[in-house]
């Protein structure tokens, strides 16, 4: 029994680690695609006043930028614990076991993601047949940030279910 503790706490801290290493590599893509977003949208804007013309595609790159940012962001405030929560069924369950409330919660938030990140991964393999290009990369490739974030959504869901369940069966009731 002991054996079987000492390898939940290892495979709980390696999810950590994992989590928390994709969200510091996160991070660092937001800043750098938001970068090249504000860069590349200066320069179109320049082009465009300066010389009537611009960067062909870019408004399509730009498009692609906003959703790699948009979708990175939704990663590194669900790793936070900063997402969208609904205050009035918080307040709801605020008197029953908070550990029972998280488990719940995150239970229903890593099958759902699960389900999305299955959908986004037949909707990458959909388009592949008959993708496009945007500045000479298949539009499939820039729609990959969709399933990688629900895939690390998941994983973070998946720590905090084990986190939850770990402290119930320790008898916490915070």
């Amino acid at each position: 029994m002991h054996h079987r503790r000492q390898e939940g706490k290892v495979n709980l801290k390696l999810l950590k680690i994992i989590n928390y290493s994709i969200y510091r590599v996160i991070k660092i893509a937001v800043v750098v695609l938001f970068l090249i977003l504000l860069g590349l949208s200066a320069v179109q804007v320049l082009l465009r006043l300066l010389f009537h013309s611009g960067i062909s595609n870019a408004e399509g790159m730009m498009r692609y930028l906003v959703l790699w940012v948009a979708f990175l962001g939704a990663c590194l405030a669900t790793y936070k614990g900063r997402h969208i929560n609904l205050d009035v069924v918080s307040k709801m369950l605020r008197k029953y076991n908070k550990h029972l409330v998280t488990l719940l919660i995150s239970l229903a938030s890593f099958v759902i993601l699960g389900f999305l990140f299955k959908a986004s991964v037949d909707f990458i393999l959909s388009e592949i047949p008959a993708s496009q290009n945007v500045f000479f990369v298949p539009v499939w490739i820039l729609e990959t940030v969709i399933p990688f974030t629900f895939l690390f959504m998941t994983l973070v869901y998946l720590q905090n279910l084990i986190t939850s369940a770990v402290a119930m069966a320790k008898g916490g009731k915070k």
